[in-house]
């Protein structure tokens, strides 16, 4: 049965803003696909885009926690775009996007997929066919494991969905090595995963937490 997925209106929206530049894309580097997103998000910008605001007062290290009405009424420039989507993505600024050398790792981007969309099977026949993958870290600035996205927290907006059974999709992970103690690098420190999903608003949302919690203090 397909699970159902909870997500909060402004991830849908988002998701379906940005739709297929979210996607990682063999064809394109990493500096390359988060560039039109910066630009898509300044198009969302230029269009009073309601969505867009609540990214930025999320991300935008000068707008944290700023009213919506606020940043609706000020101008917005390419380089702001830019810094907003590098410091969704885990960058402290563009440059470090810029120098970002990294291909995408297909296996691990499906995994992820995999993970957000409740996908048991594909999941399982991701972590056997590449092992690696309960260790491999995300090529962007934030570093998240595969273990992170359980916690809809800290990664990307647009991926912070929960889907029904997750806390089978996390007992998968763990049980195929998956490491609770490995950390990735948000909101100016270093967390694991339950510290993240602690204060993580979806999984709450969703019914979950404190299953998730349960789950991952007994590993």
């Amino acid at each position: 049965m397909t699970p159902s997925i909870y997500k909060a209106p402004v991830v849908g929206q988002l998701q379906a803003f940005y739709g297929a530049l979210l996607m990682p894309q063999t064809k394109l580097t990493i500096k390359e696909q988060l560039l039109q997103i910066a630009e898509q998000l300044l198009e969302g910008i230029s269009t009073d885009f309601l969505p867009v605001f609540h990214q930025i007062n999320n991300y935008h290290p000068d707008f944290l926690g700023h009213p919506i009405e606020k940043l609706r009424h000020l101008e917005w420039t390419e380089q702001e775009a830019q810094q907003c989507i590098a410091s969704e993505y885990g960058f402290m600024d563009w440059k470090e996007v810029e120098a970002l050398n990294t291909d995408y790792d297909v296996a691990f981007e499906q995994a992820v997929q995999a993970i957000i969309h409740g996908n048991e099977a594909k999941l399982q026949q991701l972590l056997d066919r590449h092992p690696y993958l309960t260790k491999a870290k995300s090529p962007y600035g934030h570093r998240a494991a595969l273990l992170h996205y359980t916690a809809s927290n800290g990664v990307e907006m647009w991926r912070q969905q929960v889907p029904s059974n997750l806390p089978k999709i996390t007992q998968i992970l763990l049980e195929n090595g998956a490491d609770k103690k490995v950390t990735m690098k948000v909101y100016g420190g270093q967390f694991t995963t339950l510290e993240l999903l602690q204060t993580s608003a979806h999984p709450k949302a969703a019914g979950l937490l404190d299953e998730m919690v349960r789950l991952l203090q007994q590993y």
